[in-house]
């Protein structure tokens, strides 16, 4: 399955911008073309939208030292000589210590839309078409996972990610296994972001998350403690209808 985050993209998901108050206003997603999005606007998106999602956890595993990060043997180490790994200025001892996760439901045409402007407006992408990226058909759904702490990534493969999570909409309580995860890498070949796809319907056809759903979890385990994100679909709605 062809990557969905094209590299000039994928690589905003590692330098989002810090999150500032935000004025109540109408969204952009409802009452602005992509195309006139400004920082403000795409802060929004990733910080105070229906498709992001910010989690803690109590840590049940040691921080990645600086050795882990540059060990290839690592099931996802990739690391480089002289490379800080996540999480590699932290103590070595400090399991019980508390992670931030951002998760964002990243094949909505509204994601997809503010990777792409932002990629114009700071990534020297001018040639970008936002709307012919945002409105792109995805085959899959596809939930993104990033934090300063990446170790239980490092420490695992995609595969056991793979076997380690999972989509459970309320209603149905049908759990949908993701058909791969992907790790999207930084310019040091370190972990920045964990993708995961899921089916957007069923071996009969029918959809896996459907219409009338009003809440769906995001299940993942990490290490000893379990991630757990709920998205609400009748919310994720922009000025052309159900954005997932």
């Amino acid at each position: 399955m062809k990557n969905a985050f094209p590299k000039a993209i994928a690589s905003f998901f590692t330098f989002l911008m810090v999150a500032s108050p935000i004025l109540a206003s109408d969204p952009p997603w409802k009452g602005k073309p992509y195309q006139q999005w400004d920082d403000k606007d795409i802060q929004r998106v990733f910080s105070d939208s229906p498709w992001a999602r910010k989690t803690t956890i109590t840590r049940t595993w040691r921080a990645v030292s600086q050795k882990d990060a540059q060990n290839p043997q690592l099931p996802g180490g990739r690391g480089v000589p002289g490379a800080q790994g996540p999480g590699g200025t932290q103590g070595p001892n400090d399991a019980g210590g508390e992670s931030t996760y951002d998760v964002y439901w990243a094949s909505s045409r509204v994601m997809r839309a503010a990777t792409a402007r932002r990629a114009i407006l700071h990534g020297g992408k001018a040639d970008i078409d936002v709307d012919k990226y945002a409105s792109q058909p995805q085959e899959e759904y596809q939930v993104v996972i990033q934090s300063e702490d990446m170790a239980p990534f490092l420490r695992h493969d995609e595969k056991f990610f793979e076997a380690n999570s999972f989509l459970e909409p309320k209603k149905s309580k049908q759990k949908i296994a993701p058909s791969h995860v992907v790790y999207e890498r930084d310019e040091k070949s370190q972990i920045a972001a964990a993708v995961f796809f899921f089916p957007r319907k069923t071996a009969s056809g029918e959809p896996t998350v459907g219409s009338e759903e009003k809440s769906v979890e995001f299940n993942c385990k990490l290490e000893g403690s379990n991630l757990r994100i709920s998205f609400e679909p009748q919310k994720m709605v922009d000025n052309q209808g159900p954005a997932l």
